[in-house]
């Protein structure tokens, strides 16, 4: 949350673009429970490892929290952060995790910019928002919020 403020703070300061994304690993309940917890937990170490080299040195990737992570992505548009989610998606889709064997891993992405003056929670609810809504549409898309 603090690097959330301060990027938001240069955002409003540059009248730069921030964006944000929350990705969600698709069905991981489901791993945990046929494949273990060592399995999930393995995943959750490296499904962020996968994503990070997919990012710019100036975006911040972070747990939010369960199998939930957070991408803040500076000097980012919609449409930028939108991409960027599909190609992230993409490759999520294509990985393969020692630990799971033949089982793959798909992720929803809800990807928001912020609005000038708006509050942190509103630009987090707002891709909050399209997160559910791809889970709520069949999972493994983005969603622009």
């Amino acid at each position: 949350m603090e690097c959330l403020a301060r990027e938001r703070s240069r955002a409003e300061r540059l009248g730069a673009p921030l964006s944000v994304c929350f990705i969600d690993i698709d069905h991981f309940k489901s791993i945990n429970d046929t494949l273990g917890h060592a399995a999930g937990d393995a995943l959750l170490r490296q499904l962020p490892k996968l994503v990070q080299a997919g990012l710019r040195a100036i975006d911040i990737p972070g747990r939010w929290g369960g199998e939930e992570f957070l991408l803040l992505l500076p000097g980012t548009s919609l449409a930028g952060a939108g991409a960027l989610a599909e190609r992230l998606r993409a490759t999520v889709e294509r990985a393969r995790f020692d630990t799971l064997g033949e089982r793959q891993v798909t992720a929803t992405f809800g990807v928001a910019e912020h609005a000038r003056g708006e509050e942190l929670s509103a630009l987090l609810a707002r891709a909050d928002r399209a997160l559910y809504a791809g889970k709520a549409g069949g999972r493994n898309r983005v969603v622009l919020g």
